[in-house]
């Protein structure tokens, strides 16, 4: 058996990536490459489950129908070698099929079925899913209904309620009985007398917890994977943003009451974590820009640090697989063993953007000020991207809507007008952004209200807490914390644009008012030596500079401002973000051109770091310019992109240095989260002429990671523009 001490590689130490999978692993990866679609022929057998309850008056009841059918006639299949089964179907639609994917979409279109929704975006309640067991999680769903009156006005909603998740959790048992039924006519005619009795492992455990608590850490991760699976399948393929979340928190104990009964399987283990990274692909395929999110380490309930073996058994698994999914983001906290953050910062030489580092410290603190109580605040996790969710209590409602900022000051560029003051400037931007605030929680409040009517989630809220106590679908807010969290998007462009005018026309008197907005209509068009002055001469967010750091936290306080102490459709609270995802792009597609010098068209300075070419001094400039905002506030999200040379954390000391620099970022500046592309410019410019030659070069975008080669030519250079830092 090997401790967790001899599995921790000598620092400065990578393993060879998928050459060091098990070869049934490594060709699961290569199948899960090559196979991985999206459910589109989902859409049919909901469609066929609405068109047959179309009397039936309860809404919950017709999506508990809907899940049963999908989960009792969707494809199954297990792969050999699998460990971990459970296969998420993939469509490869002929003609004939589309046409009936067509048909059912705008069926269920016609049903109000699609809706303006956040869906998913949270990790489910797993440690009390694998302590109870399905027939645990059933018997308190009849208990709920049970202690409801009779006659009481309550009954009927407890009833229809219960009645749905019943429907839901006995479809989701036979789900995991039809693998187990699968496994065991497979090794019924199975040659290999190792892959046989795999099979019929595979098969006693499924028939096991498709009703008991997990016994084994096999079983653990067996059911934890079903029940992430299923949820999934329940909104379909419009989001399915859920995630395994603490995967090393509630799967420990399992790990360790089976080395303490002398069963556990050291290669098992390490095998069962590399399927589960790669079968997280299975979900969406390369080409669409989704997230699902693995966090490791962070604290536990009563204050103590979190990390342990399995935080560093996610990371060397991460390093084996580097797939697209899922994103590993490190909880990080000053109290951290500084060989695991040194451990995650060498990991990011192999160029896959792996992992992420989010500031424990500050989230806790910025939950708690939301009354979010300690033991639960330190089950946060990003939703997907960096939006905050609470493990297996929580609604999150992440990044939605999405507000453009830089619209929002070009109104009031024209609303202050070609005689304002500096003063007058600020005071107009101040009030549309405010405007902008509060329009987004109307927005996100009347966007809940139709969620509510008409999308319920039965199965979803047997597992997650709060739901079957209250007898509330999660979707009418029965969930222990529901959020809002809208997302003002170009707060960067704002604050430059800010500090372009007071340069050029307060301070210099370089052009007035009149003429800078003749630029703008312009598109920069004839006015070369104006926009030269703003590009090279004008400062910018991102040096430290005192009071463009003020100015900075003044737009992103507003914002926030306009927003905190409102409460959303459900009673919760409202969270600002400054996320940008992939609308920084498309923000600035349908945006003017702004003073800070970017071009009509061109995307939007994106979340809190700065625009993308701006001139830096460096990277402890770049740092501490988002130290003057409290990014407490900032829990609906936020991204900081930092790009540096991956020869530079290859040279000796590079890992120790970058370690430095993820420590200063959050422990001194306090910031949300920091993200790090280790890829120099060369190598994304080679990637642009041949893209077929640089599939796995992936890069971290909105909170996520995504190939470098999917992404649209403007977001490409957006990412090669970032400024290339030294460590």
């Amino acid at each position: 058996m090997t401790s967790d001490v001899a599995r921790r590689p000598e620092p400065g130490t990578l393993t060879n990536g998928p050459a060091d999978l098990t070869p049934a692993t490594r060709t699961l990866r290569d199948e899960v490459l090559a196979d991985a679609s999206p459910y589109y022929a989902r859409a049919i057998l909901v469609a066929e489950a609405f068109r047959e309850t179309e009397r039936e008056p309860w809404r919950q009841k017709r999506c508990a129908a809907a899940i049963a059918k999908l989960l009792q006639e969707c494809p199954i299949k297990i792969r050999s070698g699998e460990r971990l089964v459970g296969w998420h179907p993939s469509t490869h639609a002929d003609e004939i099929l589309q046409a009936e994917i067509r048909a059912a979409h705008e069926y269920l279109a016609s049903e109000q079925l699609y809706v303006p929704a956040s869906e998913g975006h949270m990790a489910l309640d797993y440690p009390r899913i694998l302590a109870e067991g399905l027939d645990g999680i059933l018997a308190r769903v009849r208990a709920t209904r049970d202690a409801v009156p009779p006659c009481s006005a309550g009954r009927p909603h407890a009833e229809v309620f219960a009645d749905a998740c019943e429907t839901s959790l006995r479809a989701f048992q036979a789900f995991i009985e039809r693998y187990a039924d699968l496994a065991r006519s497979l090794a019924d005619v199975e040659p290999d007398p190792v892959w046989r009795g795999e099979l019929a492992l595979i098969s006693e455990d499924c028939a096991h917890i498709a009703h008991h608590p997990a016994r084994t850490f096999r079983q653990a991760m067996q059911l934890m994977w079903f029940t992430f699976l299923a949820a999934a399948l329940e909104p379909g393929d419009t989001h399915h943003c859920f995630g395994p979340g603490r995967v090393d928190q509630y799967l420990l104990p399992y790990l360790e009451a089976d080395r303490a009964a002398g069963r556990l399987d050291e290669e098992m283990v390490d095998d069962l974590l590399d399927q589960l990274l790669i079968k997280c692909n299975e979900f969406h395929g390369q080409d669409l820009m989704s997230a699902l999110i693995v966090v490791i380490g962070g604290h536990t309930s009563d204050g103590e640090d979190a990390t342990n073996e399995l935080s560093y058994r996610v990371l060397e698994s991460s390093d084996r697989v580097r797939m697209y999914f899922p994103g590993i983001d490190i909880s990080w906290h000053r109290n951290m063993p500084e060989d695991f953050v040194r451990r995650a910062c060498q990991l990011l030489r192999n160029g896959k953007g792996q992992p992420s580092f989010f500031n424990d410290e500050a989230i806790i603190e910025g939950l708690a000020r939301h009354g979010v109580p300690y033991e639960h605040a330190v089950d946060h996790l990003p939703s997907t991207c960096t939006e905050t969710s609470i493990a297996g209590r929580c609604n999150p409602w992440v990044a939605w809507p999405y507000m453009n900022l830089a619209e929002s000051f070009l109104s009031a560029l024209a609303e202050a007008g070609d005689g304002a003051t500096w003063e007058q400037l600020l005071e107009a931007t101040d009030r549309h952004v405010a405007a902008t605030a509060r329009e987004a929680v109307r927005r996100g409040i009347a966007d809940q209200a139709v969620a509510a009517v008409n999308r319920p989630f039965p199965l979803l809220s047997c597992f997650i807490e709060g739901c079957i106590e209250s007898a509330t679908d999660i979707s009418h807010g029965g969930a222990t914390h529901n959020f809002l969290q809208p997302e003002g998007v170009g707060v960067v462009t704002v604050v430059d644009s800010l500090a372009a005018i007071k340069h050029l026309v307060f301070d210099e008197g370089r052009c007035t008012l009149a003429e800078l907005r003749q630029a703008l209509t312009d598109n920069w068009e004839g006015h070369e030596a104006l926009h030269r002055a703003v590009r090279l001469e004008a400062p910018s967010y991102g040096n430290d500079d005192p009071w463009i750091n003020e100015l900075f936290a003044r737009v992103a306080g507003v914002w926030c401002d306009g927003i905190e102490g409102q409460l959303n459709y459900y009673g919760g609270p409202v969270l600002p973000g400054f996320l940008g995802w992939t609308v920084w792009i498309h923000f600035g597609e349908q945006t003017g051109a702004t003073p800070d010098g970017r071009r009509a068209g061109e995307p939007l300075a994106n979340s809190m770091a700065p625009r993308s070419g701006a001139r830096l001094k460096g990277t402890p400039s770049m740092i501490l310019s988002a130290g003057g905002f409290d990014n407490t506030r900032g829990l609906g999200g936020t991204t900081y992109n930092v790009r540096f040379s991956g020869d530079d954390l290859a040279a000796e000391g590079g890992p120790d240095r970058l370690k430095a620099i993820v420590e200063t970022a959050l422990g001194t500046v306090g910031l949300y989260m920091l993200q790090i592309d280790m890829v120099n410019t060369e190598t994304l410019r080679a990637a642009q002429q041949s893209p077929d030659d640089y599939r796995d070069l992936f890069v971290r975008i909105g909170g996520y990671l995504v190939p470098f080669t999917y992404l649209p030519p403007h977001a490409q250079e957006d990412v090669i523009q970032r400024t290339e830092l030294g460590l």
